[in-house]
């Protein structure tokens, strides 16, 4: 129950500081529907995984671990960037790592439980 939990909390920090990190890294002359539209192409894919991380659901996570493997990539190639961007892409990728394990970790329990 508490893997649940820390899955959600994780999960939850990864969309906010991602997503939050897309506007404040903006130029300052960007129009805020372009970082909206670029927010949904890039974060699409992890909102829908949001019945996975509710329901802890055994095959949902599994495809929660796969999904979260792209983003992983796309944030350790952030790691060689200047400062302002590394910083935030250390964030993410430890974020990622966390979402990763703790899936991982629900996955287990649920093949534990049958």
């Amino acid at each position: 129950m508490m893997n649940l939990v820390l899955l959600r909390i994780s999960y939850a920090l990864l969309l906010l500081v991602g997503i939050s990190g897309l506007f404040t890294l903006a130029p300052p002359d960007a129009h805020i529907a372009s970082s909206v539209i670029i927010a949904l192409v890039l974060y699409l894919p992890l909102f829908l995984m949001i019945p996975a991380v509710i329901s802890g659901n055994r095959r949902q996570a599994t495809w929660l671990c796969f999904l979260i493997l792209f983003y992983f990539c796309g944030y350790a190639i952030q790691l060689l960037d200047p400062p302002p961007v590394r910083t935030l892409a250390i964030v993410k990728t430890t974020l990622t790592v966390m979402v990763f394990v703790f899936a991982a970790l629900q996955i287990r329990q649920g093949q534990n439980a049958d």
